[in-house]
């Protein structure tokens, strides 16, 4: 079993220094279940690139996570608790990161603030702050057909209209995490149905194959780049559903 914050396991010690620059590195926590089932603990060092950030940074501390406990808070969930999913009923956590969203003095890395009721009644109870990774599983209006409005994951930060969706520029440091599961899924997040943490079926495609393996080397359930599985509903912007319905 791993100490907490022990060191990472994948690095960029293997990486030739006269093959290209080296990008700035970060500290990204993780915590994950052993085959054995114990909590484990890495203190990991990667990538400051939107690649590796987005795999931390959706949901905010504070962040309720409806469980089969009831709602427990995400700094206080940990691997092995079973959220519930839309998708698959309770899953088990196998994975939660989690990193210091640092504030940016030009105001790009900004956090997301939904007010209460902003997406129905209850939807959220009340005002719940996300992350830049946040995805909000919804069924888009306005479009041709009912056929076309499936349900997709859009970007949580795509709906910021300066009234009941809110950009926030923190003063101070923000821890911010994510969750995976088995399989990729919705949860229920302070009223709101977000999704866990994907990759993406392309990302991985375009990184080298060193920023690969350290990519999926945070991932102890996760042997290879297929193992993420398939998304489970399409993820597209909310310029695209209006580009669609006009």
């Amino acid at each position: 079993m791993s100490g907490p914050f022990s060191p990472a396991r994948g690095d960029y010690s293997s990486f030739s220094p006269s093959s290209q620059s080296l990008p700035t590195m970060r500290r990204y926590l993780t915590s994950y279940l052993s085959p054995e089932g114990h909590v484990c603990y890495d203190d990991v060092r990667a990538p400051n690139t939107p690649e590796f950030q987005c795999a931390f940074n959706a949901l905010a501390h504070g962040s309720l996570i409806a469980t089969t406990e009831g709602e427990v808070a995400i700094e206080d969930l940990r691997p092995g608790m079973q959220v519930i999913t839309a998708e698959h009923g309770p899953q088990p956590v196998l994975w939660i990161g989690s990193m210091a969203h640092n504030p940016d003095p030009n105001g790009a890395r900004f956090l997301t603030r939904v007010t209460a009721d902003r997406f129905a009644a209850g939807a959220p109870p009340m005002d719940l702050l996300c992350g830049p990774g946040a995805r909000l599983l919804h069924r888009p209006a306005g479009l041709r057909s009912a056929a076309e409005a499936k349900p997709v994951f859009t970007p949580l930060r795509d709906f910021v209209d300066g009234d009941s969706v809110i950009a926030i520029a923190p003063r101070m440091a923000v821890e911010t995490y994510h969750i995976a599961l088995k399989r990729h899924a919705t949860i229920r997040v302070g009223g709101l149905d977000l999704e866990t943490f994907h990759p993406g079926m392309t990302v991985l495609d375009q990184m080298g194959v060193n920023t690969r393996d350290l990519f999926i080397s945070m991932f102890p359930h996760i042997r290879r780049a297929t193992d993420f599985g398939p998304l489970a509903h399409p993820r597209v912007t909310l310029r695209s559903i209006e580009d669609a319905a006009a």
